[in-house]
């Protein structure tokens, strides 16, 4: 595809970038309960690295005019030979292709934690951390953007660097370029922190983000502030797609933002009801054909979390020593070497008895908890709460639970025993109290502790 033409009349020049983040080059992926076959864990590995590539090749694809990357490149200051190889290959290939890139650093690779060891080529521009610099995208002559960036000089930075960027005289289209936690965005530590206010004040026309990766569009214009997310999820809560924004720039200044998706290997998770499913030949059924709608859907490799909910027959085999390991080996055989494969990283069981049903409908103390256990599992995100193999959304944490699952506060309430009270300090491994956990695992607990008393009130079919 031919580059925008300019128009010189106008004053503004039409564009295109790519805007990425936080790649994380060469770092592992988290939260994976089982160990992976050997083809899925090479994939695994070299997933970021693909992701990566991918962002490359579509920037010269695309004849993208500048690709600008928004912070954590690596995952930490020890980052690996092969990472930064990987890396320093793609600017190399953006330069061979005429489209210089602009890097900030963010808190996984700060500047004091590294120099290159292996030389940028000389269209790859990394910005500094003593100040805002401003570096303009030249095009036929004329001056078509201007970038201005500023990187992390520590891991830990509080400052609100946002307060830092003016846009200058003359710029004919001005872009931040930072790593920043705008409006204190849960799951991510606060570091640069900002409002939207901020970087409206600058009067920058659009805000190139990394830290959250999540990809999201916080404002569309005057000015569009625009985190591009990490472009292939690593972990189990990283489950929606990923990759790059494409942005295109008219010659009113106004930009259309479209996220690319770049993810080597999808993450998804999901419950499976098992009410009506009779036996483990209709439980194998089911789940296989999920993953292979999962993989229809997203179209490459995915990494599947499954968790079996509900009343039914299949829950006393399913309580069988072995049982869901077994049927989660039957279903890895069965996916993992395929290409491109469905890996079924977790199965879980949150089943019930079928005569357990009865007891959860009464409106008393069993009520009560089973309104709390599905509360606290949509306010964590935990496995279950999506029900699509497809999307397997999951909410962030919006629910605080703390006051009411305090240990401490629950001891002072129903026990008035020092001995159970000094038991379950040791246990707990503190002196002085008890770890409060998070939401997830509260939630995990509750769920737990739910399914424990109606098992035993419905006899444990």
């Amino acid at each position: 595809m031919e580059r925008l033409d300019r128009d010189i009349g106008a004053g503004t020049a039409a564009f295109r970038f790519l805007h990425v983040a936080d790649l994380h080059l060469d770092s592992p992926f988290g939260g994976l309960a089982g160990t992976a076959p050997p083809g899925v864990a090479a994939a695994v590995r070299r997933a970021t690295l693909g992701a990566w590539r991918r962002a490359v090749d579509l920037a010269i694809s695309e004849r993208v005019d500048f690709v600008l990357v928004a912070g954590d490149v690596f995952d930490a200051e020890e980052r690996t030979i092969r990472g930064q190889l990987a890396f320093v290959e793609g600017l190399r290939a953006l330069e061979a292709a005429g489209i210089p890139s602009f890097v900030v650093t963010g808190n996984h690779d700060p500047i004091n934690g590294w120099e290159p060891s292996i030389a940028w080529p000389p269209g790859a521009h990394r910005f500094g951390a003593e100040r805002v610099e401003s570096r303009p995208v030249v095009r036929d002559g004329v001056e078509i953007a201007r970038i201005h960036g500023i990187s992390y000089g520590v891991r830990d930075v509080r400052e609100n660097l946002a307060a830092r960027f003016r846009r200058e005289p003359g710029s004919p289209f001005a872009i931040g370029l930072l790593h920043a936690n705008v409006g204190g965005q849960p799951g991510h530590e606060n570091y640069a922190p900002c409002s939207i206010g901020d970087l409206v004040a600058s009067g920058m026309d659009y805000w190139a983000l990394g830290h959250v990766h999540r990809p999201q569009v916080l404002r569309d214009a005057g000015p569009a502030i625009v985190y591009a997310g990490n472009p292939q999820g690593r972990d189990p809560g990283e489950i929606e797609p990923r990759g790059a924004m494409l942005v295109s720039v008219d010659r009113a200044g106004r930009p259309r933002i479209e996220l690319r998706e770049l993810d080597e290997i999808r993450w998804a998770a999901w419950s499976v009801d098992v009410a009506g499913i009779p036996d483990l030949d209709g439980l194998l059924t089911r789940l296989a054909g999920d993953l292979e709608h999962a993989l229809g859907i997203a179209g490459r490799p995915v990494i599947a979390r499954i968790e079996l909910t509900g009343f039914g027959r299949i829950h006393a085999e399913l309580r069988q020593p072995d049982a869901l390991r077994d049927l989660r080996e039957h279903l890895v055989e069965r996916f993992a070497a395929r290409d491109p494969f469905a890996w079924l990283a977790e199965l879980r069981d949150a089943t019930r008895p079928e005569g357990a049903r009865a007891i959860t409908r009464a409106g008393d103390f069993l009520g009560e908890l089973e309104t709390v256990v599905g509360l606290a599992t949509a306010a964590s995100g935990a496995a279950g709460a999506a029900v699509d193999p497809a999307a397997g959304m999951a909410a962030d944490p919006a629910v605080d639970l703390g006051p009411v699952l305090d240990p401490d506060a629950v001891l002072d309430e129903f026990f008035d025993s020092p001995a159970l009270r000094a038991a379950l300090r040791s246990a707990s491994g503190g002196v002085s109290g008890f770890r409060r956990p998070d939401a997830a695992a509260q939630a995990d607990l509750l769920r737990r502790a739910h399914r424990r008393i109606v098992d035993e009130l419905a006899g444990r079919e």
